[in-house]
């Protein structure tokens, strides 16, 4: 399978590139990427700057730029090397390896995208995306719409409902992302 952690964001509400925020002994993109590496042999980092990654780890640019979190997607779906991909984001540390897993086997041939959801409430960047996607995502972009969710109509989609999750993480701490220097500073009080 491949992982495909996106790291092109501006980091506007940070101020700063919050990938290479220290965390732990390493920094935010390091820890998503090995955790991610569990599970994924194939790993697509897409950004739009050099980035230090570990050996084997792909690091790609928009395809399409300038079109957000679909943009990176789009990107790292062309870019993978498998049909079905799991996605994150940079800022997600406390992603957990089985839940990956678990979102894997539940993929199958039947499904385009494989979700964790709360009702009507999706974890886009904690979710499987298979390469079929790729040309509902591009009518998307050719559009300039950018919602991740917006494509979801013209694809086999299949929703997991986060309470299965919790038997690998009681408190749904992995759909946690940081976005801000406050919320870095409590994750940081955490650790």
């Amino acid at each position: 399978m491949t992982g495909i952690v996106l790291a092109g964001g501006r980091s506007s509400r940070m101020g700063r590139d919050k990938s290479v925020l220290p965390w732990h002994n390493s920094d935010l993109v390091q820890t998503v990427i090995r955790k991610v590496g569990q599970v994924c042999e194939d790993i697509v980092l897409v950004s739009n700057q050099p980035r230090n990654v570990p050996p084997g780890v792909r690091v790609v640019g928009d395809i399409i730029p300038d079109m957000g979190p679909l943009g990176g997607i789009h990107a790292g779906l062309t870019h993978a090397k498998s049909p079905f991909a799991f996605v994150t984001a940079c800022d997600m540390p406390y992603i957990v390896p089985e839940a990956i897993s678990f979102l894997l086997q539940q993929a199958g041939e039947e499904w385009d995208v494989v979700i964790p959801s709360n009702g009507d409430q999706f974890e886009p960047m904690f979710a499987v995306y298979r390469q079929t996607c790729i040309p509902a995502i591009e009518t998307l972009l050719k559009e300039n719409r950018r919602q991740i969710i917006g494509f979801f109509p013209l694809i086999r989609l299949k929703k997991i409902d986060v309470s299965r999750l919790r038997q690998f993480d009681k408190e749904l701490t992995m759909f946690t992302n940081i976005n801000t220097a406050e919320e870095y500073a409590r994750a940081l009080q955490g650790l």
